[in-house]
């Protein structure tokens, strides 16, 4: 793997949607760590070096808000983008993301979206 790679975790339980993320954003040059239900997801985020967090927010046993509270809580300055099919997420869990797209969005809406919050000047090293 190259060491200036960045590291995407997608999260989504639903197995089809995260292997067709997982393929498209290794194609645009990023590792991808995949996992498909909110317990897997927290553990590999605790323990890999993740650089943002693609979330789908409806899943069963706990919703994409409360994985990316427990996420903020454990490396706050890692960002997390939504990806949900529900068209109202509510505030609490919009206050702990940085970023909420609609599933349907083009592809290339949500690279734009990682691609700009992976080079927010904050995050320069």
């Amino acid at each position: 793997m190259d060491p200036g790679q960045k590291t995407v975790l997608c999260i989504d339980d639903y197995k089809t949607s995260a292997a067709g993320w997982c393929l498209y954003l290794q194609t645009a040059g990023y590792a991808v760590e995949t996992a498909y239900d909110p317990q897997e997801g927290l553990q590999l985020f605790a323990t890999s070096a993740v650089d943002l967090v693609l979330l789908d927010y409806s899943m069963p046993e706990m919703n994409g808000g409360e994985v990316a509270a427990t996420m903020k809580h454990m490396k706050p300055d890692v960002p997390i983008v939504m990806l949900s099919g529900v068209s109202e997420i509510p505030q609490g869990c919009r206050a702990c993301v940085d970023a909420v797209i609609v599933k349907g969005e083009q592809p290339i809406v949500v690279l734009q979206k990682i691609e700009e919050l992976l080079n927010r000047p904050e995050r320069a090293a």
